[in-house]
């Protein structure tokens, strides 16, 4: 199987994006044209900049989870330095095209909120033992 196609030209949505996130280099490329389009579509086809900002809130959300240093276009340093200037280029990104990160999610995203702090999971180990 075809790996996916990832293309640049800066004419098209999908290279309009991907100029915005800097992931231009199709030989390097972060992101598939496929999961560009996706986050076209969550964004609205006229917000490309707000579908920048959902990329690059996808590609920080990787790269924050180690401490390793990394270069990323301009960008340069720890990973968890990168993924929060990434973080805050995204937010200006979804600003400029009024997009708003706690609309109401499409009803085939579901989410479990998990409270994780040692009082919940004493709770939940007290709910288990009954």
């Amino acid at each position: 199987m075809a790996a996916p196609k990832s293309t640049y030209d800066p004419s098209t949505n999908v290279g309009k994006v991907r100029l915005f996130i800097q992931d231009t280099d199709e030989s390097k490329a972060k992101f598939n044209d496929a999961e560009i389009n996706v986050f076209i579509t969550e964004a609205g086809s006229s917000k490309l900049r707000a579908a920048a900002g959902l990329a690059l809130l996808t590609w920080a959300a990787v790269l924050g989870r180690e401490d390793e240093d990394v270069s990323v276009g301009s960008w340069s340093g720890d990973r968890r330095d990168v993924a929060e200037k990434m973080s805050k280029l995204a937010k200006e990104y979804l600003d400029m095209d009024g997009f708003a990160l706690d609309r109401k999610p499409a009803p085939y995203f579901k989410a479990a909120v998990v409270d994780w702090t040692p009082a919940a999971e004493a709770q939940r180990r007290l709910t288990e033992d009954q």
